[in-house]
């Protein structure tokens, strides 16, 4: 689809450029008989290549030669230079310092052009940095340090989930310590996702709920004092996300029953205005940041499309004058501010990975093209912390582990004959939800890139023959919960997409999707016009796909399977499993599990129908029993597995599956260098 849309703007380009050229729009010498500088329509020529068709190895050459013109002008060259260069960046090519630096050498007189170079050449560790771009690990545990950098870039901050203390990390003297809140979350709020401190670092605003869950918006100094309920209104999540320079107001994103909507919350009286609202709060506002002049908000927020992608928008602080900052087809995240207000840095994959990218801003207005700052940063939009004066950026790496394992086993008598060994995968993220297709030649997962994000969670089909991997691309920015079709043809499975949640059938060759229903936990019956999932209660339902007509299956647990002939469920509730059949009537109970209440099973039938595998979910040591579906005494599999995340066995009943998800791991880092710093007025 992009390759469509370039090539549709390619030929609408050239089609206009042929026009003016017949008209004598652009033909030397008419009008005045004055000749234009023809290296002037070089660069143009040059920058349509690099923009509009893409090719920078191509705009690269048609500038080199627009910088060795003799008698150019010196606004030409300049632009060619820097523009020659942002192009071997984008390349990954090294001759970017060598187009900066002569650029900063030998072009002095243009100023604006020179500090681009300059602020390139920083973060490339040239003349701008001092000492050049230095990346290094502040801590190889940080689990225990904030989320937010301070303003004056002395403390990291963050709130302790467990007791509502302010919890801080010195940055230059590395000590840890905590501002008392005066004890444990009070019977008034529970437990709190968002937070977000002043400018001056003297308060901070968080959202919390109450002890009948509740949601509510809270202020308070940093030591506990002045606390006080911001805003609360029954079935309205509020999510702090910034506050004003001048602390007169918190940014806030409010979740509703038919729209999310960008906010300004009054931190005098509470009073809410509105910036902007949107149908769906399914990635909508993102991240959302005021200038450090207070005049303007930065954005992120998802657009429509085919796919779906995110854009950074800007507009002022009444709401109005909202643009698009550097557009692109591709996925763009807001970061933050620079500390002197004059650019935006964004996270981008436009060019095949997550690239950190800067934008000039001046007056409200984007000026020039995005520039490159850092490749392959990946995806760390939540970790990243905020920057420093001195120009240094402060970020938490969050890695998944955990692993892909296949083995064997003897269902007559529980033990395993293969023991299970890791399978090597593309991805390094931790491999989740194996199920075997239905004739049992595939494997379909979910692999992840190494952290949760959007894009990070690729719908994986592996050949059981040949070990190949397969990504499918379906147009959703999230899948979970994912299950074959009968036929083998296709993956139905819980999926996101700009506008909300639903079912989806996911086609295993082209990718195509179709909504098929609003719910979770989705399995189609054989007929293949027959979806069963789960409703909210939790309830089982069954929906005919042809008519739309939803009936109640059952009032049952999070947990359950359909039979592979698609004429029962099997289910949880109250300690025991039990089934029932399709079209309703008394359940019949199988066996009761753990004498801990609390533990619970995930639940898959087997592919002839003759057992129930059961796996203990919330415990440490996966106990993995083999249930007759008649009725029977279970048997205990011989395979034991802390942390275990899924189980699968092929049609077979003999190989195995199962994926293993273990703690995240996070440090922190920092880049020095990455921006000039920042000059502080006495």
């Amino acid at each position: 689809m992009h390759l469509y849309i370039v090539s549709m703007e390619v030929m609408a380009m050239r089609k206009i450029l042929a026009i003016l050229l017949m008209t004598g729009a652009l033909a030397l010498g008419i009008g005045s008989g004055q000749q234009k500088d023809r290296t002037e329509v070089d660069l143009q020529a040059a920058i349509r290549r690099e923009t509009v068709e893409g090719d920078l190895k191509g705009a690269i050459e048609q500038y080199k030669k627009i910088a060795a013109q003799p008698g150019a002008g010196r606004v030409t060259v300049a632009t060619a230079l820097l523009r020659m260069g942002q192009c071997h960046e984008k390349l990954g090519q090294a001759e970017a310092r060598t187009a900066y630096e002569r650029l900063v050498r030998d072009f002095a007189d243009q100023a604006g052009i020179v500090a681009q170079a300059r602020l390139r050449l920083a973060a490339l560790g040239g003349p701008g940095g001092a000492g050049g771009l230095v990346t290094r690990r502040v801590l190889p545990d940080a689990s225990g340090v904030g989320e937010v950098l301070t303003a004056d870039g002395k403390f990291i901050r963050g709130i302790d989930w467990e007791t509502g203390d302010v919890v801080q990390y010195e940055v230059a003297g590395g000590q840890a310590s905590r501002i008392t809140n005066r004890g444990p979350w009070s019977e008034t709020e529970k437990s709190y996702e968002y937070q977000a401190f002043s400018r001056d670092g003297k308060q901070i605003a968080y959202n919390s709920y109450t002890k009948d869950w509740a949601p509510q918006l809270r202020i308070r100094n940093l030591d506990g004092s002045g606390l006080r309920t911001l805003y609360s209104e029954k079935d309205s999540y509020v999510y702090p996300l910034d506050w004003s320079p001048d602390a007169g107001f918190i940014l806030a994103r409010l979740d509703r029953k038919k729209a999310t909507e960008l906010t300004v919350i009054s931190t005098a009286d509470g009073s809410v205005r509105v910036l902007r609202s949107m149908t769906s709060g399914w990635f909508s506002f993102e991240m959302a940041r005021f200038s450090p002049d207070g005049r303007s908000v930065a954005f992120s927020s998802a657009r429509e499309g085919s796919p779906p992608h995110g854009d950074v928008f800007l507009m002022t602080t009444d709401g109005r004058n909202e643009i698009v900052v550097a557009g692109h087809p591709a996925e763009d995240q807001m970061l933050r501010w620079t500390p002197d207000g004059r650019s935006l840095v964004f996270l981008s994959d436009r060019s095949g990975t997550w690239d950190i990218w800067t934008v000039h801003i001046a007056g409200g207005k984007q000026q020039g093209e995005p520039e490159l700052l850092k490749k392959d940063f990946g995806y760390y939009v939540w970790e990243v912390l905020g920057f420093a004066l001195d120009g240094s950026l402060y970020y938490k790496t969050v890695t998944r582990l955990g692993g892909l394992y296949y083995g064997s086993v003897d269902l007559e008598t529980g033990k395993v004959f293969v023991p299970a060994a890791t399978v090597t995968t593309r991805y390094t993220g931790p491999q989740s939800q194996p199920t075997w297709s239905p004739d049992g030649r595939n494997l379909a997962y979910i692999s992840r890139r190494g952290s949760i994000a959007p894009g990070n969670n690729i719908l994986t089909i592996r050949s059981t023959a040949t070990g190949e991997e397969r990504f499918l691309s379906p147009r959703l920015r999230y899948v979970n919960q994912i299950s074959w079709a009968p036929d083998g043809r296709s993956i139905i499975a819980l999926g996101i997409t700009e506008r909300g949640s639903g079912i989806f059938r996911i086609d295993t060759e082209t990718s195509e999707i179709t909504k098929l229903a609003e719910g979770v936990a989705p399995r189609l019956c054989p007929d293949g016009k027959t979806l069963v999932f789960l409703a909210e209660g939790p309830i089982i339902k069954k929906r005919n796909l042809d008519t739309g007509e939803e009936s109640e299956v059952i009032k049952a647990g999070m947990f359950y399977d359909l039979s592979p002939d698609g004429l029962e469920v099997v289910f949880q509730m109250n300690g025991a499993v039990k089934t029932v059949s399709l079209n309703g009537g008394e359940p019949r109970e199988l066996f009761r599990g753990s004498p801990r209440p609390s533990t619970y099973y995930g639940l898959r039938w087997t592919m002839d129908g003759r057992y129930i595998i059961a796996r203990a979910r919330n415990t440490e040591i996966s106990e993995i029993l083999l249930v007759p579906a008649r009725g029977g005494t279970p048997l205990k599999l011989d395979i034991s597995v802390p942390k275990m995340d899924s189980f699968a066995l092929h049609p077979d009943n003999r190989r195995f599956a199962f994926s293993v998800t273990e703690e995240s791991k996070s440090e922190l880092w920092v880049m020095e260098n990455f921006l000039p710093p920042t000059k502080v007025a006495k």
